[in-house]
Formats: structure tokens, sequence, C-alpha cells
């Protein structure tokens, strides 16, 4: 079966997932054809790949901006059609019989234009088809984040959706559990001293809180290697999964896929999800509310010590929880049977 795959590329959850992803379908035999843009393209670009210009979150003041979003990603699709181009050519060339996508926009667009099924795959599609409930100072922006997972993909022959609690669904929506990379399975996760923290964008805020606390922490994206007092700066590598796997706790931005590790890993986590973005809050609020750890949109230093106070009741909760990391392949893998015949 030749299969169209598009990624979204902002950050590494979707690449990461894709990976693992393409060498099931690849190892099934199918042909698979990659579309992405960003950080996703590096990643992935050992498949064949179309590289393409791709939707770029915009931030004003730590907030995301809807607004200045979609203005300038319009204006970056406007300025150059030769990667339009190209698509178009290599889809003809490839002539796929299934499309799948993980919040990449350019593929529903092509399976809607070629008369091509379509599958969405992804953790998003939680907050267009599940039920919430969402506490009011957050409805605008759950509204917002609504229409934007709408406009990227509002029809499809199965919505596979990734998420942390299971949900009855009908009609082509299938809940699964998160799909985890083959690094993460084959850890050996242990209870070290230090934290690990990550984030996504500079946060010296956080930095300067995380100086007056008394412990250790090895600090991930800030793109520097050096030691600050009790805090060490490394760049990502393979150390990364060994710090992971050493961790006691985890303080972080708030994305599905390293806390799905963190669930998996049983570590204990402090989410710091981006303002503005409702997915993360989403995730951030299922962690406090199962009991796996804390969060805040601007951690204080009294925030953080209260959850380095509570790791062990956190741990007691994380015991209890189970992932099948092989459950979403084989949801996809019966969609695939389903909508190939």
């Amino acid at each position: 079966m030749r299969i169209l795959y598009g990624v979204c590329g902002e950050g590494f959850g979707h690449s990461s997932r894709a990976g693992k992803v393409i060498e099931h379908l690849l190892k099934k035999g199918n042909e698979v054809l990659v579309v992405t843009y960003g950080q996703a393209y590096d990643v992935l670009k050992k498949y064949p790949v179309v590289r393409v210009p791709g939707l770029k979150m915009v931030f004003e003041k730590g907030r995301l901006s809807t607004r200045k979003t979609i203005i300038d990603n319009l204006k970056e699709f406007l300025k150059d059609y030769k990667p339009f181009l190209n698509l178009k050519r290599r889809v003809e060339k490839f002539e796929p019989e299934i499309c799948i996508t993980d919040m990449e926009p350019l593929v529903p667009i092509i399976s809607n234009w070629y008369k091509i099924p379509l599958i969405s795959f992804d953790n998003q599609h939680r907050i267009t088809h599940l039920k919430l409930n969402v506490p009011r100072k957050y409805a605008k922006d759950y509204l917002l984040a609504k229409g934007v997972v709408n406009r990227v993909v509002s029809r499809a022959e199965a919505f596979i959706i990734l998420s942390f609690a299971k949900q009855k669904t009908t009609g082509g929506v299938f809940v699964v559990e998160p799909l985890l990379r083959e690094e993460i399975i084959k850890l050996k996760p242990e209870k070290g001293k230090k934290i690990l923290v990550y984030q996504s964008r500079v946060n010296e805020d956080l930095i300067g809180v995380l100086r007056k606390i008394p412990e250790e922490f090895v600090v991930y994206g800030y793109e520097k290697e050096k030691k600050e007092g009790n805090l060490v700066f490394k760049k990502f590598g393979e150390g990364f999964l060994k710090d992971l796997s050493t961790a006691k706790a985890i303080i972080g931005t708030a994305g599905f896929s390293l806390m799905s590790e963190a669930v998996y890993l049983k570590k204990p986590y402090f989410a710091i999800p981006l303002r503005g973005q409702f997915e993360q809050v989403l995730n951030s609020l299922f962690w406090k509310k199962s009991g796996f750890g804390e969060y805040s949109e601007i951690p204080s230093e009294a925030e953080i010590k209260f959850f380095l106070g509570r790791l062990k009741k956190y741990e007691s909760k994380l015991r209890k929880n189970k992932i099948n990391p092989g459950e979403a392949l084989e949801v996809l893998d019966g969609a695939l049977r389903k909508i190939g015949k």
C-alpha cells in the first residue's frame, strides 16, 4: 500500500512518534512518502520526504498569539509557490492510496483534492472529539484551539486519538493509549538524585526560581553545555535518555510525548504549559487530577518545593497506571485494512 504521511514539524513529539509509525508501516510492506517541515524534517529525512512550508507558532510575551500565527503563516505560504509545485509533482508520481496526517495541514487538502481516504493520527483531536470538563478561565483558549484543530483536519475516514484517558466513542473514532519510542520501552528506570528540566523555549524566570532551590537540576533546551551552581545545562544527545531514566522527577513543558514517557517510566512531573496553548493545558489538568504531579503556567519557588515534597505520593499513583504502548499501531493496522478494502 502506498501511504502519504503528513507530520507536523513543530517540536520533536510528532516526529519521534512518526519515526516509529513509519518503521512499522515499512515492515508491513508498505511504501511511505513523508510530507513535513521544520524540526521534523531533520529527524525524518532518512525516509522519502517532501519538505514543505509549515505552520509555525508565534508567541508574544510568552503567550501563543493566534492572530499573529495566522498572519505570519499566511505570508510565508504566499511568498513562494515552488515548494507546492514540487509537492504536487511528488504526490502525482507516488500515487498514494491512503493518506495519514499527524496535525499536518497539507495532506488533508491533498486527500480531499485527489479523493484519497484519510486517517487522522494525533493527540490534538481530543479537543474536538472527546468530552472535556474545561475550567471557565480556559474557555476562550479551548474554543480557539478547537477551531484550529478542526481547520487542520475536519474530515477523515478514521480518527485515531492518542490520549492519557480512555473514553467510549463511535463512528470511526478510536481513543488509544500513548505511542512510545522503542528507546523509551527499552529503558530500565532508576530513581537518582537529580531532577530533569526540559523547556522548548528559553525561560529565564524558571531558571531564577530553580537557583533558589537546594536540589540538583539537569537542564535541557537552552543549547549550552555549562555548570552553574546547582544547574547543569546540557545539549540534546544520547545523554538525555540516561538523564530521563535516572531522574527522580521532571519539570517540563506540558507536551504530550514527554509526559507520556514520564507515565511509562513512573516519573513525577511538574508541567509548565505554554500560555495560550490549550492542548498543553489539557495535559496539565489531567496530570494534576490523576495525582501524577502538579502544574503552573508561571511556577513559583513555593509551588516547585511543594511538588518536590510530595514525590512519594505521585510515585504511588503512577505505579498503579499501566500503558499498552502497542495499542495505537494495532488500531492503525485495523483502520488501514478496513479502508484499504
